[in-house]
């Protein structure tokens, strides 16, 4: 890429082997693109185009073929911290992608058209990558370091009990994956600090939906208990 030297470059491959190393991916049958759209990835692989604003970095699956896209010169202007857990995000993809297990933690079932399940389900998926990264003590901090503890509570502390800001919290919940990987004090301690002495509406119908997705995993529970809590507060 112009303007992106090589040893910068190396930097980023380095990068993304070391956090497959530490999901235990192997780096055979991976494919790393380097470009400056991801959009020209997709075009040269059959793919369609997307309309939306992207991260630098953007896992795709090519049929059965994992691939990386990488944007170097936006994700050179990121922190260290901000741009490991960003690729350690999309890299766990090929893992959730590649087990049949994770995908039936956030696939959608079929026989549900309703298009409020297409966006439980990628709460959930957000939930579920970082629960594989949750799972390596090692990578931990990383996500601790992510948790937007600010926008978590400003939404407890705003929204009115509905659809919408559960699914808008459940995305954010990074608290819940560290939960659900068997770190519960650690979890519940973000979750806690995240939620302090706030007592709302909301919050006390999330707390009790939060506790349910833990021990219900799947997007076909969470959805059904979903409607049932808010029921008739859709917006």
């Amino acid at each position: 890429m112009i303007g992106v030297p090589n040893e910068e470059l190396n930097n980023i491959e380095t990068t993304i082997k070391w956090a497959m190393k530490e999901l235990e991916i192997p780096d055979t049958n991976v494919l790393i693109y380097i470009t400056d759209d991801h959009n020209k990835v997709r075009e040269l692989v059959g793919m369609d185009k997307v309309s939306h604003e992207e991260w630098p970095v953007k896992y795709m699956r090519i049929d059965d073929v994992n691939a990386i896209s990488i944007i170097p010169d936006k994700l050179l202007k990121l922190g260290g911290d901000e741009a490991a857990i960003m690729i350690l995000r999309e890299v766990a993809l090929m893992r959730i992608m590649d087990d049949p297990t994770l995908i039936s933690r956030w696939s959608p079932p079929p026989d549900i058209s309703d298009p409020l399940v297409h966006r439980v389900s990628l709460a959930l998926l957000r939930r579920t990558v970082d629960l594989v990264i949750a799972q390596s003590q090692s990578l931990i901090q990383y996500l601790i370091n992510a948790f937007n503890r600010d926008e978590m509570r400003n939404l407890l502390l705003t929204c009115e009990p509905t659809v919408d800001c559960a699914i808008a919290a459940l995305a954010l919940d990074v608290p819940l994956s560290i939960e659900m990987s068997g770190n519960v004090g650690l979890g519940r301690s973000l979750w806690h600090d995240a939620s302090k002495n706030v007592d709302n509406g909301f919050f006390r119908k999330y707390d009790d939906f939060r506790d349910f997705v833990r021990n219900n995993f799947n997007v076909e529970n969470t959805y059904n208990y979903l409607l049932m809590l808010f029921r008739g507060n859709l917006g």
